[in-house]
């Protein structure tokens, strides 16, 4: 789990750069745009900057369990069933994005190889999507050891 936590660590903490890069260039661009200088690119860049938070939050959000859930019909299930079920949500999110970053990863290379960029700044938008897929790599990486802690009967991170 150490790995899986420093590796989340390590996006989250990306991911906070980009949120305080997607709040000061929005910051400026306002100024600028009163001032009659709008930066140009800025909404990209923020769209980019979104992009890569949303996909860096997702493993330390695992780790902390701070996905909302809906739990009123799992409470009411004996232990024995909670475990199978926790175990079988557990297993199917793991192959879910295995296959995710597989796919983002083939998506990736297809774009880069296209030369594919973006429209105002040309800039080669597969490094986001590598950067996403590497995001739901280490989020598989957390799930299954979510799974084998499972697996084994202990519960993690208590």
């Amino acid at each position: 789990m150490k790995i899986a936590k420093w590796l989340s660590d390590i996006l989250k903490n990306a991911g906070g750069i980009c949120l305080i890069g997607m709040m000061l260039l929005t910051c400026a661009d306002v100024v600028g745009s009163f001032f009659g200088h709008p930066l140009l690119g800025s909404e990209e860049l923020t769209g980019m900057g979104a992009f890569l938070l949303l996909a860096f939050a997702l493993p330390s959000t695992e780790i902390e369990k701070g996905h909302v859930g809906v739990d009123l019909l799992h409470m009411m299930l004996p232990p024995r069933i909670k475990r199978i079920n926790d175990c079988a949500v557990a297993f199917f999110s793991f192959a879910f994005f295995c296959l995710v970053t597989w796919q983002c990863w083939l998506y990736a290379d297809e774009v880069g190889e296209a030369g594919q960029v973006s429209a105002t700044l040309q800039f080669p938008t597969f490094y986001l999507i590598y950067g996403v897929s590497f995001a739901c790599g280490t989020l598989a990486l957390v799930i299954f050891i979510e799974l084998l802690t499972l697996l084994k009967g202990t519960i993690p991170n208590e």
